[in-house]
């Protein structure tokens, strides 16, 4: 007898929980306005969140990809994620202007893709779909647009900062192994990365590795691991205010901004000096300004142009 109260005690709070998601999604149905992106025969779902519109400047874009249960084509899955309310609360509370993007993955694709096997990636569909949103867009500020994901959608995160390592600000992972990517390459985006004790899906010491060597490589990089938590529970806590902090605090470089100050002065002629005599890393990811992986007195000729008007 005990046993079977047990049993429907468990049922009657697993309705509860799957209840309330279901109501948070209907709700965020309301506000997300939807939306829908082709390219290369893929469509690609997304809700879209525009918080607080009539404050001066840019916009900032924040990027959100999806656990594996939210594949679909119904544009609503994605919205019931606790990862979504912690992003969108903290844009909403501290007044950011800011767009915020829900794309979906389709049930027969994930977003960390063997590009073998795909003509065209689901990566491909979201570099495309970023790239154009930001052209119909002009508001958008270009030096700030993030990307976080967990699970599955963490993955294709390190995925697209792998493939993209000019495109994001900085980047926020949750519960997510790096698969089919480099420390080489990820170490050029900022990159928050959360995983749990508990995880039996993902590998926490393999992230935090990769989180190491990223740093080694003098990378931007941050590792938490959460004690107690499983997969699930990491996913569900792992933006907390503090990380997202840090993660919006962060500004991509335009050319020849070595400081990243968000102009291109004098200032950077000296942070190029500093980091060829004193070999500060700070730097390191900025001072190569003609991108021909070297560092040496062009980078300084490449910022005079800029400054001068021939670039």
């Amino acid at each position: 007898m005990t046993k079977i109260i047990n049993t429907l005690l468990y049922l009657i709070v697993l309705l509860m929980m799957v209840s309330t998601d279901v109501m948070a999604q209907t709700d965020k149905v309301d506000y997300y306005s939807a939306g829908y992106y082709e390219y290369g025969g893929i469509t690609l779902p997304y809700r879209e969140l525009d918080l607080h519109q009539n404050k001066d400047g840019k916009s900032i874009l924040v990027i959100q990809l999806h656990g594996g249960t939210a594949r679909g084509d119904d544009n609503e899955a994605q919205l019931a994620a606790s990862a979504v309310d912690s992003v969108e609360i903290y844009l909403n509370t501290h007044g950011i202007k800011s767009i915020f993007l829900l794309p979906q993955c389709g049930v027969d694709r994930v977003w960390n893709e063997n590009a073998n096997n795909y003509d065209i990636t689901m990566t491909m569909v979201l570099e495309h779909w970023i790239q154009d949103f930001i052209t119909n867009h002009p508001n958008v500020d270009v030096t700030r647009i993030y990307i976080t994901g967990y699970s599955a959608g963490g993955s294709g995160s390190w995925r697209m900062i792998n493939d993209y390592q000019s495109m994001f600000a900085a980047a926020g992972i949750a519960a997510a192994n790096p698969v089919m990517v480099t420390a080489e390459n990820c170490k050029n985006t900022p990159v928050y990365a959360i995983a749990g004790s508990e995880d039996r899906i993902m590998n926490a010491t393999r992230i935090e590795n990769f989180v190491n060597q990223m740093v080694a490589l003098g990378g931007d990089a941050l590792f938490d691991l959460l004690e107690g938590k499983d997969h699930f529970g990491t996913c569900d806590t792992a933006f907390t205010n503090e990380r997202l902090d840090w993660l919006f605090a962060h500004r991509r470089c335009i050319a020849g901004d070595v400081n990243c100050d968000g102009a291109v002065t004098a200032a950077d002629v000296t942070a190029i000096y500093d980091y060829m005599l004193s070999c500060i890393t700070t730097y390191l990811a900025t001072s190569d300004v003609n991108n021909d992986g070297t560092v040496t007195s062009s980078d300084i000729t490449a910022i005079y142009n800029i400054l001068l008007g021939a670039e």
